[in-house]
């Protein structure tokens, strides 16, 4: 007990001493949206529960990158060819086995870019989170390339 008559309760360790990890049971109930000190700002940290928007993205993403794989194939019945050599791996084995491997690598990839979207990339000039914001952006371009080469061939 202390001078006030209080019985100190804490361990004595910090568990803020050690980092975050992307997926734990608090993954499921956590509340951690965000830093909570400032300080902690500019530090690499994962949240518990991701914005609505960071989600919308992603999923936005994934619907405009299975629209692109649609379209190239399309497209590659016009004779164009694909310029990707892992994908061109993967239209060899079929179109089912490119669809899938397009979308497994861009799933995989958003993924990562959300559970990492508070890292800093680039020395820290650039979050994550801002290269998980400008892939709809590419896509659409590539997806309005895409339409473009349809209608003009």
């Amino acid at each position: 007990m202390d001078e006030n008559g209080f019985r100190e309760r804490r361990s004595g360790l910090d568990r803020r001493a050690g980092h975050t990890r992307p997926f734990s049971m608090r993954s499921l109930f956590g509340s951690r949206r965000r830093f909570r000190r400032k300080e902690d700002a500019r530090k690499y940290f994962f949240v518990d529960i991701y914005s609505p928007v960071s989600v919308g993205v992603l999923v936005f993403t994934l619907v405009l990158s299975t629209v692109d794989a649609f379209l190239t194939l399309r497209l590659l019945s016009d004779h164009v060819q694909e310029m990707n050599p892992v994908m061109a791996f993967f239209l060899k084995l079929g179109p089912l086995p490119f669809i899938m491997a397009k979308w497994g690598f861009t799933a995989s990839g958003l993924l990562t870019l959300l559970i990492f979207q508070n890292y800093y990339l680039w020395k820290g000039k650039i979050r994550t989170a801002a290269v998980l914001a400008i892939l709809p952006v590419l896509y659409l371009g590539l997806v309005s390339y895409e339409i473009y080469l349809m209608v003009n061939s």
